[in-house]
């Protein structure tokens, strides 16, 4: 349906809008939230925005000029994401309304990836955009979903200090357990390689 969409011109989330479960899309603005959209900056990035703002001296904006964000989807982008609209228990609304459990969604996340009735739902408990879900887990594009060109660099320069800050810390704590997972598959599978000599 998106593909025929596109070919002939039609609005993306239109064509979505008419077939279950996506009847739901404009029944909430269809433009990311703030926080939505930080989540979709890289951390390097972010970091990068602290150092213009904290250190003009030697991180003058002027080295921004010209140079892009680093383009999502990133490594980490859905897990974010969903970060920036769980109310407290995301993964089990998740969980309770598509009948997929937990441990499936948490394989998902750990794979950066997210199926169509899993955004919708993640969508829902949230109270995020509808169209935002479909734009992170690559189902539609940015554009196709109402994103504004520039929406992501213009979050990033708006953020507050604190905000940013806090997103930071976030994504850190995002980066510390993906080492340890990662640190923790490669001994076992050394382990298993010991074993199976």
């Amino acid at each position: 349906m998106i593909a025929i969409a596109r070919a002939t011109g039609m609005n993306v989330i239109d064509a979505l809008s008419v077939f279950s479960p996506y009847q739901v899309i404009k029944s909430r603005p269809i433009e990311p939230s703030s926080a939505e959209l930080l989540s979709q900056v890289h951390h390097a990035d972010l970091m990068a925005e602290l150092q213009f703002r904290t250190s003009k001296k030697h991180y003058p904006r002027e080295l921004r000029k010209g140079i892009d964000l680093i383009p999502f989807p990133h490594e980490g982008s859905v897990r974010t994401w969903i970060d920036s609209i769980d109310p407290g228990d995301i993964r089990q609304q998740m969980s309770q309304e598509t009948g997929m459990a937990l441990t499936y969604i948490a394989t998902q996340l750990t794979e950066n990836k997210l199926n169509p009735p899993l955004a919708i739902a993640a969508s829902r408990a949230g109270g995020g955009s509808f169209a935002t879900g479909l734009v992170v887990t690559e189902l539609i594009t940015p554009a196709e979903g109402g994103w504004q060109i520039r929406a992501r660099e213009d979050e990033l320069l708006e953020v507050s200090d604190d905000a940013l800050v806090e997103a930071i810390s976030a994504r850190i704590h995002l980066l510390q357990r993906r080492v340890k997972q990662r640190k923790e598959a490669r001994e076992y599978a050394e382990k298993m390689t010991e074993l199976l000599g």
